[in-house]
């Protein structure tokens, strides 16, 4: 913890493996530590990963009449101790104390990425020494960990949303669908693109981790910036590494593949060279291994079938939307009428407090939009009558005997 409490700049030096590595393997080790985290908070444990903790907390969300939705929650919880350093801001919660904290077990993620484990390690460790550099300076950060979310820091706010898969994976009570469609406060923790907390304001630039590039807000055309340390040139020219990052193990299974895989080939070549005697016995394994990997229907196969078997064959072969895909559906459909919904009251009613009566851009719609239209035709009533019988007492009298004179008219 105390390695990520910086008064200096961090040097190019003090990120040996990160300049090693190239930013597709970084990216590679911080999949298999997404993995590593997903498969912990699966089993309802927290992990710790240096400048704070992930967790699956229990909560609650506000729905309508009042009803409460029990759900769990996940979160990321930073450090105490990197708050108080970095005077940052972020949500109070706490991790229960029957929840086991555990760390992240580099010896796993090392055997998943087949990287070695000092280096799966150092990587870890140094990515997150060039984020604790950028909250130094006071920078915009994004770091993202794979099929969990989003990590922001925005002028010193620390805010985590997390991908909608994700956390409906995550609740085992059923209800989080529920709460992210009915509880706006729930819907802000979902990494939906457009206009939420997550959105950017700054016009600096923002640092994205781990891939290690700054890209410029507001500007798409502006390309990005690599910010990954260079690896320094070889005596005999060039930027190749010397000792290779893998694992010595990967490394001599896939030799043995590539090896195997090669006298494969030639026998399978020596095979065919052999006459139309030698070659038939292979033509047919390599048939009956595609038609058991790619299973023929009756149809495709020329046998006769009925029409419902054929349909029924059909609805078979045609795939259907699973219940995790409709969920995640409901929950982006969700997320941009809301968005419609904001933009559409922040250009009709935006400005109502500073205009005067009549001299906004929709002078036809009420002050309040989300009240039915009868409630609107009983207000326009009232607000005429009332109208009337104000403008009542200023006629003169010859206007109002005329008046009389007309309703006795029309009564009769």
């Amino acid at each position: 913890m105390q390695k990520y409490l910086l008064y200096n700049a961090v040097e190019p030096d003090e990120l040996p493996i990160l300049k090693e590595l190239s930013t597709i393997e970084i990216c590679k080790v911080w999949s298999g530590m997404s993995r590593h985290i997903y498969r912990q908070l699966l089993k309802k444990k927290a992990v710790e990963i240096g400048i704070g903790s992930f967790a699956v907390i229990p909560s609650h969300a506000n729905v309508a009449e009042g009803k409460v939705l029990p759900v769990e929650r996940p979160m990321f919880i930073m450090s105490k101790t990197l708050k108080m350093f970095y005077n940052l801001e972020s949500d109070e919660t706490k991790i229960p104390d029957e929840m086991p904290v555990v760390q992240p077990d580099f010896e796993e993620i090392a055997a998943k990425t087949h990287f070695r484990q000092e280096v799966v390690e150092h990587c870890v460790q140094q990515t997150l020494l060039y984020f604790a550099e950028a909250l130094r300076d006071n920078k915009e950060v994004e770091f993202t960990f794979r099929s969990i979310g989003i990590l922001a820091v925005r002028a010193k706010v620390v805010s985590m949303i997390f991908f909608d898969s994700f956390l409906l994976e995550m609740d085992t009570t059923g209800n989080m669908l529920e709460a992210l469609l009915e509880d706006p406060n729930m819907m802000t923790i979902v990494a939906f693109p457009g206009q939420n907390k997550f959105s950017r304001v700054s016009q600096d630039e923002v640092v994205m981790l781990p891939s290690f590039v700054a890209e410029t807000p507001h500007q798409p055309s502006a390309p990005p910036v690599s910010l990954k340390p260079r690896r320094e040139s070889a005596p005999w020219g060039g930027g190749y590494r010397r000792v290779s990052v893998l694992d010595p193990v990967f490394l001599a299974r896939r030799r043995v593949s590539q090896a195997s895989q090669q006298s494969v080939d030639v026998d399978h070549t020596r095979d065919k060279e052999a006459g139309q005697g030698g070659w038939y016995l292979p033509v047919i394994h390599e048939k009956t291994e595609m038609m058991l990997k790619h299973p023929a229907s009756p149809v495709q196969q020329g046998l006769k079938v009925s029409a419902s078997t054929s349909r029924r064959l059909e609805a078979r072969m045609q795939p259907l939307y699973t219940e995790k895909e409709e969920r995640e559906l409901q929950l982006l459909l969700a997320s941009k009428r809301r968005e419609v919904e904001a933009e559409v009251y922040h250009k009709y009613f935006g400005n109502r407090a500073t205009t005067e009566r009549g001299q906004t851009s929709c002078p036809y719609v009420f002050e309040d939009p989300y009240r039915p239209s009868h409630v609107l035709r009983q207000a326009y009533a009232e607000r005429l009558s009332a109208s009337e019988r104000q403008a009542e007492p200023r006629l003169s009298r010859t206007a109002l005997e005329d008046k009389g004179v007309q309703t006795a008219l029309l009564e009769r």
